[in-house]
């Protein structure tokens, strides 16, 4: 199977539209203070608290199903004779 490829595409104006206008950077005033720059990652920036719920929710549904089957294993041979 061969490998997809993602192809890149450009935004492309209309033909007759008129161009962007050139967007101006603000300056900043001479009485702020310069803004601090401090490495951080990346993975900072996202939210995981759906992860902390997903293993929580595996944790008590492998707890109720180890239970059962410890349940099962006293009960069934008395069930079944």
């Amino acid at each position: 199977m061969a490998k997809k490829r993602r192809v890149r595409t450009t935004p492309v104006a209309p033909r007759g539209a008129p161009a962007p206008a050139p967007v101006r950077e603000a300056v900043p005033s001479p009485a702020a203070p310069p803004p601090s720059r401090r490495p951080t990652s990346s993975l900072s920036n996202y939210d995981y608290s759906y992860v902390r719920r997903d293993l929580r929710r595996i944790g008590v549904l492998a707890g109720v199903l180890l239970g059962a089957q410890i349940a099962l294993a006293f009960l069934l041979p008395h069930l079944l004779r």
